[in-house]
């Protein structure tokens, strides 16, 4: 033995040695044509028992690992495994050179390190009391045995179902994220008790449940409009917000999504998101996003009087807002900007909006901001101040914001 253990180590440390030196391994991303192939495993790295993703650097969709550094491939889920059943739901593959990886004593080509099938996203409750959400608080993530790596945080109701917020961390590196990956359905888990929330999101559901509401059909004449003009489903932390398929498809839980009239999801919603992923891009900063809702959109009825909008009146339960706001923070520089978007596209002039600011625009200072504020079909829309914004809607969580993120 004494004779045999120095020799293994010596095969080991030339295994495990790129015999071109600086030789690093790349990895492109791009979908589908890059080297992570279907089913994706998720990319980690390690420190010391916390787990985070692994992102290219330079937005150009490919990963640079060092010539003898460690990366951990995981497939989470029920009986799923990378590569092969003995290996499990995850191993260490440590960069020889190129594409190559040494993995539980092999040697192989990147592409060939698949899973099963699709990681598995999954919720967690946060364990009370959370420090900034005054009700449910749940994660969306990835389970690896029993260790959580969290994507999206979510704050909501579970008497109406209505999700309050959402954060997640944007990372700098978004503009390397896998475009067109496919869109699966949405979740809804264990959080929705006795309705069928795909059901209550269908276009004849939804005009039935407006004319029962209104007590009239009529009243919908050029208002509910099959593909144009509906209830979406509204996503608070939006599947482009992420870089990889895996972590997109995290976004499909109905936990994460509230009431959005469709002109305004693909208007000035879409232009905000779009604006701020630019900017973390851009200026490459790592940035903290909270999406949420405030109060609840109404309707004329039949008798002229404004009736409360819901997805399913009868329970009074998943409401309709009136408001969406997003507030997009720097944790290092403590700058931060709020907006607010009127999810209302049938209010008939900006005479009529004016009154309904929850505090004072400063979309003038806003730079990096390219919308149609005052579309009213687009959705009408303003950039404030986190801290007067929060004086007006309680459930934004008391983060220290020193001034605009301009």
């Amino acid at each position: 033995m004494l004779v045999i253990v120095p020799f293994l180590a010596y095969v080991t440390w030339i295994l495990l040695s790129s015999t071109n030196v600086g030789a690093d391994c790349t990895i492109f991303i791009n979908y589908p044509q890059g080297d992570l192939k279907e089913p994706q495993p998720l990319i980690l790295r390690e420190n010391n028992s916390y787990k985070s993703f692994l992102y290219p650097e330079n937005n150009d969709g490919i990963l640079r690992i060092r010539a003898g550094a460690t990366i951990v491939l995981a497939c989470p889920g029920k009986n799923n495994y990378l590569k092969n059943e003995v290996w499990g739901e995850k191993a260490e593959a440590v960069c020889l050179r190129n594409k190559l990886f040494h993995v539980n004593g092999g040697t192989y080509d990147f592409s060939s390190l698949i899973c099963a099938k699709n990681a598995v996203d999954s919720t967690k409750y946060m364990k009370p009391p959370h420090y900034a959400c005054k009700h449910t608080s749940v994660e969306i993530g990835f389970y690896m045995g029993n260790t959580f790596i969290p994507t999206i945080e979510i704050c909501r109701d579970d008497r109406t179902y209505a999700t309050y917020y959402t954060k997640f961390r944007m990372t700098r590196h978004i503009d390397s994220f896998q475009k067109g990956y496919p869109r699966p359905r949405f979740k809804q888990g264990k959080f929705y008790q006795g309705i069928s929330v795909d059901n209550l999101y269908q276009f004849d559901t939804q005009n039935e449940t407006l004319t029962k509401i209104l007590g009239s059909s009529e009243l919908l004449r050029g208002r509910l409009r099959k593909s144009v003009q509906y209830l979406a489903r509204g996503h608070l932390a939006a599947k482009a917000d992420f870089v990889y398929g895996s972590q997109q498809n995290g976004t499909f839980w109905f936990l994460n999504v509230m009431p959005q009239w469709q002109s305004f999801n693909g208007g000035n919603w879409k232009f905000l998101e779009n604006s701020i992923r630019d900017v973390a891009k851009n200026r490459q900063l790592e940035l903290d996003v909270y999406t949420g809702v405030y109060g609840q959109m109404t309707m004329a009825d039949i008798n002229s009087i404004q009736q409360p909008i819901y997805l399913y009146p009868e329970r009074r339960i998943l409401p309709v807002p009136k408001y969406f706001w997003k507030i997009v923070y720097d944790p290092l520089l403590k700058k931060g900007t709020a907006f607010v978007g009127l999810n209302d596209p049938f209010v008939e002039s900006i005479a009529d909006i004016k009154s309904l600011y929850l505090c004072t625009d400063v979309t003038k200072q806003i730079k990096w901001l390219n919308w149609s504020p005052n579309n009213i079909t687009a959705g009408f829309s303003y950039a404030c101040s986190v801290n007067e914004l929060r004086r007006k809607v309680s459930e934004i969580p008391n983060f220290h914001v020193t001034g605009l993120l301009k």
